[in-house]
C-alpha cells in the first residue's frame, strides 16, 4: 500500500470516529464531571492536573505545528528533492489535538484537529513530488503559524520551552 492510500485511509477513519465521537459523546453532560483536584494522578510523589496535561499538550502540538510550518515553507522538500519530512505532523498533530479534545472543551484543538486531517494527503512525499502543492505550501505554513499562536496564546517560541508547571519528562 502506497503513503497516499494509507494517508488517505487514515483521515477518513479520523472521520468516522470524529462522527461517532459527536453524535455518541462519551459523557453527555460536563457538569457532572469530576473537579481537576479529583482527577489527578499521583505517580512517584508528584501529582500530574488537567492543567499540567493540556499544558504538555498544548506545547508538544505547538512543537510539531513549527515542524510543519518550517517544512512547508521549504515546500517539502530537502535539496529540491522530496522527503517525507511533512508527512508524520498532520498526524501527530491531529492525534494530540483529539486527545486534548476529551479533556477540555476548548474550540481550537477541534480547529486543530481538522485542519491537520484536511492536509494529511498533501503532505506525504509522493503529494511533494508531484508538484501539485507547490504554491499551497507557502499559505498552509502560514496557517501552521497561526494555530501555533493560537494554540499557545501567544506568538513567542519561548513559550514552546517554558517548563513551568506541567513539564512532563519522558
Amino acid at each position: 500500500m502506497d503513503k497516499h492510500t494509507l494517508a488517505t485511509i487514515i483521515q477518513e477513519g479520523s472521520k468516522i470516529v470524529s462522527s461517532l465521537l459527536n453524535a455518541y459523546p462519551l459523557i453527555k453532560n460536563s457538569s457532572s464531571l469530576p473537579s481537576v483536584k479529583s482527577t489527578q494522578i499521583k505517580e512517584n510523589g508528584s501529582v500530574i492536573s488537567t492543567e499540567d496535561t493540556i499544558r504538555y499538550q498544548r506545547r508538544e502540538i505547538s512543537k510539531e505545528l513549527l515542524l510543519l510550518e518550517k517544512h512547508l515553507q521549504q515546500g517539502c522538500k530537502i535539496d529540491g528533492k522530496a522527503c517525507d519530512c511533512c508527512e508524520k505532523h498532520p498526524i501527530t498533530i491531529e492525534a494530540l489535538a483529539q486527545e486534548s479534545m476529551g479533556m477540555v472543551n476548548d474550540p481550537v484543538f477541534k480547529d486543530v484537529a481538522k485542519w491537520s486531517r484536511s492536509i494529511t494527503s498533501k503532505t506525504t512525499q509522493e503529494a511533494a513530488a508531484s508538484g501539485d502543492y507547490e504554491d499551497e505550501y507557502p499559505r498552509l505554513a502560514i496557517k501552521a503559524r497561526e494555530l501555533r499562536k493560537s494554540v499557545m496564546g501567544t506568538d513567542s517560541v519561548e513559550a514552546l520551552t517554558n517548563n513551568e508547571g506541567g513539564q512532563i519528562d519522558g
